[in-house]
Parts: structure tokens; sequence; C-alpha cells
């Protein structure tokens, strides 16, 4: 039994490495090729989910349709696959219900076949209990004992598993833990088989039972982390990962998918650092050295990632996207003939990569080679008609060889489909796409939400939101219920600037659905953009109701909450969003701001020590702690602190200012004037720099140039009551009184409790004769 259950794990090591990430979009063929078993049970399992959210008939076809599936090929799979399910039929008595929930709903051939199906499983089921109680009763078999072994049960899912019968291998596995609940294998493998189904909660919780029993279980962390990884709850996947590395440090796939995670929260440095880990202990390890490609292309560090891909092809010279990703590194670098080179090496392992060929076009084009680029473009898009980007590109190099006008776009003599008509229509006359694409009275000519809903995301990933936002409203006007392109269509409409209406679009999507949680969060986002804080806060509040974890509301709450000035519960938000993610060096740093703000100066040093852990290179939190230590009177230990920033960032204007604070606290003044020069060489509008430039120059008794920086402080912001002191005292010494209460008298009505201000204006009453 055990070496039967280690060869399953085994198995599953390469099954559960994460697929290689593109720079660029993902390659859709025009033709895709026909699913496998697990593919259609997870399109089924798909189906059952949307059933049972009450989705229409045409939803359906919608959903099958972006899911490039026909409804009569998956017909064809569930009668050639029902053979083996009424084999034994008691396994599937939960399928047979859902078979018959969406043939009510589904018509034609699916509809039919999913009822019949669902009758046999159950006329099945009677016949088998029919014979069962007969054999019981007579007792001419031993089934009941066979049927009460745990490990009999496990066997039979295992050798579902394998056969890909996923549906199958979970009820074995059910029925063995029915029987023996602390079969940390089963709950293991039944994980494994619902995460193949794509039910991914389902499948963490399964992993949780595992742990439960079996807390070193490395294999469960590793696949738990996955799992997490798939539903985007990537913070919590390092996590997983790492405690897979606990109990087994030199686990390739865990370095590999955990570096995929911080890539995907775009922590590139340290995703980079775990491919290292992965490529240290498997050095042939092609995917790392391709992804590590990726990461270091998107810090531009196009050379390296040359590398990178380099490493990938020598094990792995087949690999098209590592041709054509090291294509793209060596054109952003100018080496366009080489990128061209590439591009072709990638083509000739992939013919109909559609992106190769546009990006092969681009190189030509900066190459100045327009007939060849054009012919390039023209390849891509006999591939994927639809790419609208290689149209564009295509129109760029024809107005280049001034031939746009010459050449009639729509005379080509072909069969074309109606999406192909769209595109063609694209590139003739003025007219925008939606009015193309329409008759008079503005009925969208292509009657599918789920068409217009993909043409509106390509916009929107282009960066065309205008476009994206015209495409929803068409998918709107087929299906005003579609959540997802209301809930996009108010991203679009937030990247424009426009806050009001994406709010009232989120707000659509939240009719519709009211938990949910990204549509009130970005809700809250776009209310934070309008100053509308308490209603951010509230927006907030929601998303958290529907998802405690989210680790981004909980901190841009505290960010509304510090614009309200409500400090205590700023940090407690903090907090939260910490414990979700301890690594969250922002978090961090905004809690050392609040910490600050409430004069918790040492615990403000703490926080910000916890953001330099993480994050030592972070320039804003070295300045900052230079100003609590200088707020606690540690002045040689705040220039310290704002060296470090100036070190990191030169330019960085607040380190500057900060450090001047520090010299004058020093007694340093000449320094401290030049700290100050400094700064506001970078910024000239910083009052803060002006004003401790005239407290330097008033210790130096350079008391008129001290009154010229702090009135241009105060022309930068009238209400700064220490410039209004600094000047009193600058006027005081030079022996205008009157001049300098009036000064001190402006800082006091700014700031009443400013008692070294008050202690000034005595002594300048008294030097008047006045007390």
């Amino acid at each position: 039994m055990l070496s039967l259950l280690k060869k399953l794990w085994n198995w599953l090591k390469s099954l559960f490495i994460a697929s290689p990430k593109a720079i660029n979009p993902k390659e859709v063929k025009n033709t895709p090729p026909e699913p496998s078993d697990g593919e259609y049970e997870g399109i089924l399992m798909g189906l059952f989910e949307q059933v049972a959210a009450g989705t229409t008939t045409g939803g359906l076809r919608g959903w099958l349709y972006s899911r490039h599936c026909d409804d009569k090929k998956l017909a064809r799979w569930l009668e050639v696959k029902s053979e083996e399910w009424l084999l034994y039929p008691e396994d599937y008595q939960t399928l047979g219900r859902d078979l018959a929930a969406l043939g009510k709903v589904m018509t034609g051939n699916l509809g039919e076949v999913s009822q019949r199906i669902s009758l046999q499983l159950r006329d099945a089921v009677r016949d088998v209990s029919s014979v069962e109680g007969e054999n019981l009763d007579s007792k001419e078999t031993d089934l009941t004992e066979v049927v009460q072994d745990a490990e009999f049960w496990f066997e039979q899912g295992y050798q579902k598993y394998m056969n890909g019968d996923f549906i199958g291998a979970i009820a074995s596995f059910d029925r063995a833990l029915e029987m023996k609940p602390d079969l940390h294998q089963a709950w293991y493998n039944r994980g494994v088989a619902l995460a193949d189904l794509g039910r991914l909660a389902e499948a963490i919780a399964s992993y949780d039972k595992a742990l439960e029993i079996k807390p070193d279980k490395h294999e469960a962390w590793h696949n738990r982390g996955v799992a997490l990884a798939d539903l985007g709850r990537l913070a919590e996947a390092i996590a997983s990962y790492d405690k897979a590395l606990e109990f087994k440090p030199d686990k390739h796939e865990a370095w590999y998918n955990r570096g995929n995670a911080l890539d995907d929260l775009g922590r590139l440095a340290e995703a980079i650092a775990s491919y290292d880990q992965a490529l240290e202990i498997k050095p042939d390890y092609h995917e790392a050295w391709y992804n590590r490609g990726i990461a270091l292309h998107n810090l531009g560090r196009w050379a390296e990632a040359i590398a990178s891909c380099d490493k990938a092809l020598e094990i792995q010279p087949d690999q098209h996207e590592a041709w054509y990703n090291r294509g793209v590194a060596l054109d952003d670098l100018g080496r366009f003939e080489e990128a061209i080179s590439s591009f072709d090496q990638a083509l000739e392992i992939q013919p109909d990569f559609h992106l190769a060929w546009t990006n092969r076009g681009v190189a030509l084009g900066n190459l100045g080679r327009w007939a060849e680029a054009i012919a390039s473009y023209d390849r891509a898009l006999a591939i994927k008609p639809d790419f609208h980007l290689a149209w564009t590109n295509r129109e760029n190099a024809l107005r280049n060889l001034g031939r746009v006008e010459g050449e009639n776009l729509g005379s080509k003599e072909t069969d074309l489909t109606e999406v192909q008509k769209f595109y063609q229509l694209l590139n003739q006359g003025k007219t925008s796409t939606t009015q193309r694409l329409s008759t008079a009275n503005n009925t969208p000519i292509v009657q599918d939400a789920e068409f217009w809903f993909e043409q509106g995301t390509q916009k929107y990933m282009n960066g065309d939101f205008i476009g994206a936002i015209a495409s929803y409203d068409q998918a709107l006007k087929i299906q005003p219920d579609f959540r997802l392109a209301w809930y996009n269509r108010g991203n679009g409409l937030y990247n424009l600037g426009r806050l009001e209406e994406a709010i009232a679009s989120y707000d659509q999507a939240l009719e519709i659905q009211p938990d949910y949680h990204e549509a009130w969060y970005n809700r809250g986002v776009a209310l934070g953009n309008l100053g509308r804080w308490a209603e951010e806060i509230a927006s907030y509040d929601r998303a958290l109701e529907f998802k405690p974890d989210y680790h981004e509301a909980w901190y841009n709450r505290g960010v509304a909450l510090a614009n309200l000035g409500r400090w205590a519960e700023e940090i407690a938000s903090y907090d939260k969003a910490l414990e979700i993610q301890p690594d969250d060096h922002l978090a961090w740093y905004n809690r050392g701001i609040a910490l600050a703000n409430l004069g918790r100066f040492e615990q403000a040093i703490a926080s910000y020590d916890r953001v330099l852990e993480i994050k030592p290179d972070f320039h804003p939190a070295w300045s900052d702690r230079g100003i609590v230590l200088d707020n606690l009177g540690r002045f040689e230990e705040a220039l310290a602190s704002c060296d470090q920033a100036l070190a990191i960032k030169p330019d960085f204007h607040l380190a500057w200012t900060n450090r001047g604070a520090a010299l004058v606290n020093l007694g340093r003044w000449a320094e401290a004037i030049a700290s100050c020069d400094r700064a506001l060489a970078i910024k000239p509008d910083l009052h803060q720099a002006w004003t401790n430039r005239g407290a330097a120059l008033v210790n130096l008794g350079r008391w008129a140039e001290a009154i010229a920086s702090c009135d241009r402080a105060l022309e930068i912001k009238p209400d700064f009551h220490l410039a209004w002191y600094n000047r009193g005292n600058a006027l005081a010494n030079l022996g205008r009184f009157a001049e300098a209460i009036a000064s001190y008298d402006r800082a006091l009505a700014i700031k009443p409790d400013f008692h070294e201000a008050w202690y000034e204006r005595g002594n300048a009453l008294r030097n008047l004769g006045r007390l």
C-alpha cells in the first residue's frame, strides 16, 4: 500500500508545477485541441456551478463559448464517459442529480444527453441495490466485508484517479474516510483530485485535513500553496510553500512555485532569489530559468533576462516561448537583427505563434524594413484574424510605405466568418468600432455578450479604456445582468479618471452580486480618490465582511483612516493587514507614521525597523526614522538614518531636510544650511527646508537672511507655525520686538499650545517694557 501511495506522490511532482508564464498574453489557437478527460470534467463541474447560480440557457452557452467548448463534443464525451460511471452507479448519485439539473436548463443535444444519463444512473443504482440485497441475504458473497475496508476504497480511488476519473476517485476516497477518518493519504489524494476538477477551495480544505493529521506532510503544504495561488491568494500561497520548505528544504518545485507567487505580487527581486534556490537544487530546471528570465525582464535587466532564456534553451532547445521572450528582450536592447533571429527560431518550432509573427514585424519596422514587417503582420493575422495590435501595426507600416490609401482591405476574395468580417470592417472607414458593429437602432450585430466581453477585456489589457467601455456597454445591452462586464467597465472608467461613473458601475455589479468583494474594494479606492474617506472605509468594511483576509482592503482602510486623522484605528487596520501578510513593508511604514503622529516614538522606530528588515533600500523609512529619532533627542542617530536614506536615493529632498533639522539640533549650523540648500535645489517649494534653514541662520546671527528664509516658507505654507516662530526669533534679535510679537501671535493662532512661542513672546514684551 505505501509503495503505491509513494508512486502517486512522485507522479504528482510534475503535475503540480505551474506552467511557465509569458511576458505577453497567452496564445489562443484558432482550432484548440480536443480537451482531455480531466478538462472535460472541469468544464462539466463549471456548468454545474453555473446552473446552481441560476444561469440561463443563453448564459450557459456563452459560458461554454468563452471556454472554446463545443456543446456537441461535450455531449459525445458524456455518452462515452457514462459507460464507466454506470459500472459504479452508487458512486455517482450526486453526479446524476447535477446532470438532471443541467438537463432541465440546457437545450439541444447536451440537455437531452444529460437527462438520459441521470435517469440511467438512477435506475442502475436501484438495480445494484436490489442485487446486493439478494446476495447479502443468500450470503453468496463477502461484499460487505470488502466494502467495509478503507484500504480497498483507497485503492479504488487511486485506480480511478490514474484513469482520469477524478469524480469517481473522490467518491472512493470519501468511502475510505467514512471508515478511517484519520487516513491522511486519502485526504491528500482527495485534495489532488478536487484540484484537478478546479474545485480549489474544497481541495484546500482536504489538504488541511491531511495536515491536521500529519503536520509535516510537505506534499500537502506544497499542493495547498498551488491551489491558493490559483485562487489569487498569493500571500497565503507563499506561507504554504514556506511550510513545505521547512520540512523539505530541497523541494525545488516549492521554491519554483514560491517564485511564481512572488512574481505575481510584483516582488520581482525576491522571486528571482526563489528561482535561484530552485536552480541550486536542480540546475537543469528549464521552467525556473524561463520564469527567472521573465522576472529579470520586468525589472528592465534585459541582458540578464537573455542569459536566463539561453540557459532554459540549453536544456530545452524547442521551447518556443523562451525563444520568443529572448527576442522581446533583444528588441528592448535595440538588437533588432538578433531579435528577428530569435523570433524565427520560435516560429520554426511553432509556426502558428501569432505573437512571434507580430513582434518580428515590430523588429523589422524598427529597422525600416516596412514591406517585410507587413508580410510578418499578415502571417500573424492569417493565424489570428482578430488580433487588433497586428492590424494597427500593419496600418502604421503601410502608412510608412505611403500605401494606406492605395490598398483596399475589403477586396480580398476570402470566406470570412462573422468575427473575421468584424475585423475587416474595423480596418475600413473612419467610424468607431461600436458604430460599425451596430445597426441603425444601435442594436449590436454580434448578439453574443461573451464576445463583446472578450473584446472589452482585450482592449482594456492593451490600455484602450474608451474602447473597452464601449465593448462592455454592448455586452450589457445583450445581457444586463453580466456582473463581470459591469465590474470591468468600472475599472475602465476608473483608469480614465471618471470616478463617479466608475462607482455607479461597481454599484450595478453589486446589485447583481452583493457579496462581490472585489467590487466593494475597487469602489472604496474610487471613493478615496474623490476624498470621500468615510464612504471609502464603509466600502472596505463591506469587502471585509465577505473576505476577512483581504489584506489590501485592510491596508487601504488604514490609509483612509489616516486621511481622517483617526490614527489609533489606522494602526489597528494595518495590524490586521500584517496578520495576513506580515512582510507588507508599506503597512509597517504607514503604521510607523501613525505611531509617530500619536507621539509613540519608540514604537514608531520599531515599526520602521520592521520595514527595513523586509526592504532595506526603502529610503522613506530611513528618512522618517530620522525624524522620530530627532523627536527623541537622539540627533546623531537621526543624522545617520537620514544619511542612509541619501545613500540609497541622493536626490531625496525630504531626507536632506530632515538631515538639516538634525544638524540644527546638534548646533552644526553651517552644515544644516548646506543640507537645506541641497533639499531646495531639488524641490524649491519645500517649506520645511526654508524653515530649518531660517533656524540655522538665526543661530549664526544672520538675522536678515533668516527672516527672508522664513518668509519664503510662509509664501508656500502660510499656516506653518514653526516658520512664524523662527521669523519672530530673528526679528527679536534685530530689536524689532513689536514685529516679533506679531510673528509669535501668528504662530500661536495656529498652535495655541506652542509653549516656546509663548516664552519668547514674553521676552519680547519685556524688552518693549510692556511686561
